[in-house]
């Protein structure tokens, strides 16, 4: 199989929010990712930021295995004794006693809830850097600092300021 296959299988079923891949990605090990055609590159993307773990790491690949192997996924419906545990560590990171963990799907969802949260409290003015990017979902691209991914969907959420990277004026 060919890279160029591979894109346009892709452009016939997939939404190009990013235009075409013109690489097709199969495995990874570390920071070194391989196409189709075995070429190698070095990772430098971590999933858009999401994911900088590396590939194939055993410790990685260990563990989820157990955990799928004996539970998938679960809604919040439900508790879960590690999810328990890894909110009690990042909530005891902050050292204040009353916090809260709210965990999100995506940087989006994320970013949707934070606003809910400032709303909820009474604050309706946001300030987001010009440039950024902070999701495709309404909420976060009211937030979204880039008037490409923006305009197509005017209007969007009132009380937002976009401001450049690092003025604190």
């Amino acid at each position: 199989m060919k890279n160029a296959q591979v894109s346009n299988s892709w452009r016939k079923v997939i939404q190009d929010n990013y235009g075409v891949p013109t690489i097709a990605l199969v495995k990874g090990k570390g920071s070194e990712v391989y196409d189709v055609e075995g070429k190698k590159y070095l990772d430098l993307l971590g999933g858009i930021a999401t994911n900088v773990l590396g590939h194939a790491h055993p410790a990685i690949v260990k563990a989820v295995t157990k955990q799928v192997g004996t539970l998938g996924h679960v809604s919040n419906f439900y508790a879960h004794p590690n999810v328990v545990e890894l909110a009690q560590k990042l909530a005891s990171m902050t050292g204040d006693k009353s916090a809260r963990v709210f965990f999100a799907q995506s940087g989006a969802e994320a970013n949707e809830a934070a606003l809910k949260l400032s709303r909820r409290t009474g604050r309706y003015r946001i300030v987001a850097a010009q440039g950024a990017f902070h999701g495709r979902t309404m909420g976060a691209l009211s937030m979204t600092g880039q008037p490409s991914k923006r305009e197509p969907f005017l209007p969007l959420l009132k009380g937002i300021k976009h401001v450049p990277f690092g003025d604190i004026k």
